[in-house]
C-alpha cells in the first residue's frame, strides 16, 4: 500500500522499490527527487496535516535526490542534487550498490568535500546541539534556520514518543574499489531516530524516492518553516503602540495586552 504524501493528490509521487530502476521512472513522469532539504520541510509542514499525511512522512524512510560520492583515498563529497543519480539506469555500472565514477569525473562534480577527518561525528546518535552544527548537516540542510526548526522539531517528536536523547547520526559507506563510488543520501524515520544514511545500495529492493511534481516545487516553500518569530524589534514596537493607546484604553485592559506582550 502506497504511502499517502499529500492532502491534495499527485503533488508527491512515491517511488518504491530499487533506486536504480525507479529513478528512470521518476524522471520520465517529469518529476524532480526530493531532497534531504525537501524531506526536512515536508516533515515540517505536515507537523499539523491529516493523521495519515503526517504518519507517512515522520514514520517512514526516504532515499533523495542529493548523493554522497566516496574518493578512494578517504575524501567524501556532498553533491545536492545529483546530475548523476538523475541519469541513473539499469544499465549504469555500479559496485556493491553503487555508481562507479571516475576520478575525472569526481573532481569535475560540484559539490562540499571533506576530509574523513573532518566530517565531524559520524557512526553514532548526537545530542540537539551537536547536530544543529554538524557540517554534513549543515550542507544537507542548505539553510540554518531550516536545520534548526527541524532538529527542535525531531528531538521534541523522538523524546515525547520513544524517550530518545540521542538522535540524527550521520551514517557513512565508503569506496570498495580503486575510483570513487556514489550512492544516495536516505533520510530515516522516527524511529529510526532520524539519521541521514549514505551508505545503503541504489540496487536495494526496498528504497523509496519521492518525486516531486513541477508545480509542486515552484510553490514549495524555501528555507525553514512558516513560523512567525518575534524579535526585539518587534516587542519594542508592541510597547511603543501600548504607550500611545494609554491615553484611549482603560487600565484593566491595558494590563491584559501588557502580559500578552511580555510573553513574546
Amino acid at each position: 500500500m502506497s504511502l499517502r504524501l499529500n492532502q491534495t493528490p499527485e503533488a508527491f509521487k512515491e517511488f518504491y522499490g530499487r533506486n536504480i530502476n525507479q529513478m528512470p521512472k521518476l524522471i520520465a513522469e517529469g518529476r524532480t527527487p526530493l531532497s534531504v532539504a525537501g524531506i526536512m520541510q515536508r516533515r515540517l509542514d505536515t507537523r499539523n496535516a491529516h493523521t495519515d499525511v503526517k504518519a507517512s512522512w515522520i514514520d517512514n524512510y526516504f532515499d533523495t535526490g542529493d548523493a554522497v560520492v566516496y574518493h578512494p583515498y578517504g575524501r567524501v563529497k556532498i553533491v545536492l542534487d545529483s546530475q548523476y543519480l538523475r541519469e541513473m539506469t539499469p544499465e549504469t555500472k555500479r559496485n556493491s550498490g553503487a555508481l562507479i565514477l571516475t576520478l575525472e569525473q569526481y573532481d569535475a562534480m560540484d559539490g562540499e568535500e571533506f576530509k574523513r577527518e573532518k566530517l565531524g561525528k559520524t557512526g553514532d546518535w548526537m545530542l540537539k546541539k551537536d547536530v544543529k552544527v554538524h557540517p554534513v548537516w549543515r550542507v544537507l540542510a542548505r539553510d540554518q534556520e531550516l536545520l534548526n526548526d527541524y532538529v527542535n522539531y525531531i528531538f521534541l517528536y523522538g523524546n515525547q514518543g520513544f524517550g530518545y536523547g540521542a538522535m540524527m547520526g550521520v551514517f557513512l559507506g565508503s569506496a570498495q574499489g580503486n575510483t570513487p563510488e556514489m550512492m544516495a543520501w536516505c533520510v530515516g524515520s522516527i524511529v529510526e531516530r532520524s539519521d541521514v544514511n549514505g551508505r545503503d545500495d541504489l540496487d536495494y529492493d526496498n528504497c523509496r524516492l519521492v518525486g516531486v511534481a513541477p508545480e509542486a516545487l515552484s510553490a514549495s516553500s524555501k528555507g525553514a518553516s512558516n513560523i512567525k518569530r518575534y524579535t526585539m524589534a518587534d516587542v519594542q514596537n508592541a510597547v511603543s503602540e501600548l504607550e500611545a493607546l494609554e491615553k484611549i484604553v482603560r487600565p484593566e485592559s491595558l494590563g491584559k495586552v501588557r502580559s500578552l506582550v511580555s510573553k513574546l
